[in-house]
């Protein structure tokens, strides 16, 4: 498709409009159909329409619990008008969606949720340049200040944290990522024994995956430090029905 004419891109440029009253005009005017995206992208590379990130807004372990969700169960990527990032949980995890999204908002930031069609699953959805340049890249492990929160961030994703009759299970899955696998071996059996077991899946494409189980002594030492203050899966286990 041809490229807008220069009167038409100035039009949408300097309008004092709605969106959607620039959109009607350009298709009354010139004859073609444009996106809301598209207005965004010619408003805002000349009034810079792109958000803050007030990180100053938040503690660093809260930072570092959300890096370790995100490493968990978030993705970002950028097109031609938006830089996006979205955190994929289950939709029973409402607590972890209410930590999520209270954290996101105390940086300033717009945070939308959908429920994923036929799916059990809920995204978090943010468009934001600054938060997209300062999460890490999940090929590379990343060094929290505060390791505890970005464990309770990693067990809040990828982890299961349950009271049976027999006891407690804590358990991290990871198959895509081993380094996360090592660093949440690094940093927990600084406080107990964990095991470690690795699955070999039927169908060779997909990727072994690794099992980390944290055991007893492991399990009490995290429950009464700064892990239970910031893991929502430990504050709903352990502290409405003790510790096995």
């Amino acid at each position: 498709m041809p490229r807008l004419p220069r009167d038409a891109v100035n039009y949408i440029k300097y309008a004092q409009a709605s969106y959607s009253e620039i959109i009607q005009q350009v298709r009354k005017q010139w004859n073609r159909n444009i996106s809301k995206g598209l207005v965004s992208y010619y408003r805002g590379s000349r009034t810079g329409r792109t958000k803050p990130l007030h990180k100053e807004n938040i503690d660093q372990s809260e930072w570092d619990w959300l890096v370790g969700l995100y490493y968990a169960d978030g993705c970002k990527f950028k097109d031609k008008f938006h830089y996006t990032i979205v955190f994929t949980l289950s939709s029973c995890d409402v607590e972890i969606r209410n930590k999520l999204v209270s954290i996101l908002e105390e940086m300033g930031l717009k945070v939308r949720v959908y429920r994923k069609r036929n799916e059990k699953a809920i995204d978090v959805k943010i468009c934001s340049k600054h938060l997209h340049l300062a999460l890490p890249n999940k090929e590379y492990a990343y060094v929290p200040s505060f390791p505890l929160a970005y464990l309770a961030g990693l067990f809040d994703g990828d982890g299961h944290i349950k009271k049976y009759a027999n006891g407690e299970k804590w358990i991290f899955t990871q198959a895509k990522y081993p380094h996360l696998v090592q660093q949440v071996i690094a940093i927990a059996q600084r406080y107990g024994e964990v095991t470690t077991r690795l699955i070999h899946h039927q169908n060779s494409v997909d990727k072994p995956t690794y099992k980390v189980s944290l055991l007893k002594e492991a399990r009490k030492a995290l429950s009464s430090n700064q892990f239970a203050k910031h893991s929502v899966r430990c504050k709903l286990v352990v502290g409405r029905a003790g510790l096995s």
